[in-house]
């Protein structure tokens, strides 16, 4: 049966959503530039991972929130490049991946939080938190791997 009426929330979670779809494109953005940066090829594949992801998911989401009837905002490609170029050094890089990843475990727990989230996008969020957890986990391991 095709239903006529779309599955519709509340406009407050539909910007929520958003805000996680704007800090996941944000992120690709810099994880592509962190890895041009990165000199061994394990924790640049690694890097380039992350954001190969990141924008998978973001794509995801921004699918979600125009079928629930909602619009994403784009952001530019070259917004906040100059500054994020300055980083050069692999521990300034890593450290910038570790306070990243605290900002997107920290936005899809809000977005988790919401008691008016449909169960079926409550799982995909789950199954990304996930997913971006496991990806900066390998990241973390490779790093110490390579300090041994």
């Amino acid at each position: 049966m095709i239903f006529s009426t779309v599955n519709k929330i509340p406009a407050f979670v539909l910007e929520k959503l958003d805000l996680l779809f704007r800090l996941l494109r944000e992120r690709k953005v810099e994880y592509e530039v962190f890895a041009g940066n990165l000199k061994d090829k394990h924790l640049k594949r690694t890097v380039l991972t992350l954001a190969q992801e990141t924008n998978q998911y973001a794509i995801e989401l921004s699918s979600q929130i125009e079928t629930m009837g909602g619009k994403t905002t784009e952001m530019q490609e070259t917004e906040s490049g100059p500054e994020r170029l300055m980083m050069t050094g692999q521990d300034q890089i890593l450290k910038s991946c570790e306070i990243s990843e605290r900002k997107m475990i920290f936005a899809y727990r809000t977005v988790l939080n919401e008691p008016f989230l449909h169960e079926n996008l409550r799982k995909l969020i789950r199954c990304q938190l996930n997913g971006l957890t496991y990806a900066f986990m390998q990241l973390k391991l490779l790093n110490s791997s390579l300090h041994i």
